[in-house]
Formats: structure tokens, sequence, C-alpha cells
């Protein structure tokens, strides 16, 4: 949209990003679970039961803290194999950083965003009643199942480790 805006056309650009500022937190899986007041309903139900499954299978699995520096926060994102989120900032910083991750739109376009070949979305059977809505309905932060997400998830996994050896074999 920006670039049609300025009378260009976008043919998958990849985003600009400083580097981070290195932290400890590591890990399989990064779950940006919180959303802010201003869009209630992309903070989706199942957080916690989607870590508890994925540590069930052996993963290491991380929510993403508050951090003082952007920085910081994009690090965090970069430092695990897959991204777990609505449609937020560490989503682009996953997309910018080209991590694979998983993410739910259950209140925003996903048509809006370029997947740049890692991303899997997940869009909510619910998405129409509740496109562009501001305000709270749990059935929009439930419509969207722990299973099919969990597969996603794996699916993510499975991808990132077919292109590790790919990689190591170049």
């Amino acid at each position: 949209m920006i670039f049609n805006g300025l009378g260009l056309r976008f043919v998958g650009e990849q985003y600009l990003l400083p580097e981070p500022i290195e932290t400890e937190l590591t890990g399989d899986v990064a779950i940006a679970a919180e959303a802010g007041t201003v869009w209630p309903m992309k903070k989706w139900a199942y957080y916690g039961d989607l870590k508890k499954r994925l540590e069930d299978e052996g993963l290491t699995v991380n929510l993403l803290p508050k951090r003082p520096s952007l920085l910081q926060h994009l690090s965090d994102v970069q430092n695990h194999r897959c991204l777990v989120s609505g449609d937020s900032l560490p989503m682009h910083f996953a997309l910018g950083a080209r991590a694979r991750c998983v993410t739910l739109f259950t209140c925003t376009s996903p048509w809006e965003i370029y997947e740049y070949g890692v991303q899997k979305k997940i869009v909510s059977p619910l998405l129409a009643e509740f496109f562009y809505e501001r305000g709270y309905d749990e059935r929009a932060v439930t419509a969207i199942s722990v299973d099919e997400v969990f597969q996603a998830v794996k699916g993510q996994l499975e991808g990132a480790a077919v292109s590790n050896r790919a990689v190591v074999k170049a």
C-alpha cells in the first residue's frame, strides 16, 4: 500500500533492520502473546496451552518479555527457530530477519502482509465478523484451535530444519 501510494510497485523488497543487541533468550519457539489496548482481539486465548503442548514435545518455548530496547526485542525473535504471534511488531521483526513464523489473524488483514517465504498465516474463520473491530469478543480470540497452530509450528520447525540442512550441504 505504501509503495502504491508512492507510485511504485512492491516486488518483495526486504526489510532493512539494524543490528540487534544480543540477549540470552534462545530456544525453538518464541511466543509474542501480548496485544495492545487498540487491538485486544489480537491476543489469542490459547498461547499458554500451545506453550505447554510444544514443551511436552521437548521443545524450548519462551514467552517474549518486555525489553528496554527494541534492538533487544529483535534479538529475542532472531534467537528462536520460529515465532508465534498475532499481526504485531515481533511478526515484522521475524519477517525482516527471514525467521520462520506462524501468524494468527483474528481481526486484522492477512492480505496486507507479504510472507517472504517464511510465514505461515492462520486466518480466523470469524475474521469477516471481527475485521478491524477494536472492541473485544471472546469468540474472536478462541476461533483458531490450538491443534491448528501446533501443526503449523511443527511444520515451520520441520521447514527450518530442511533449510538448515540445505545450507550446510552447500
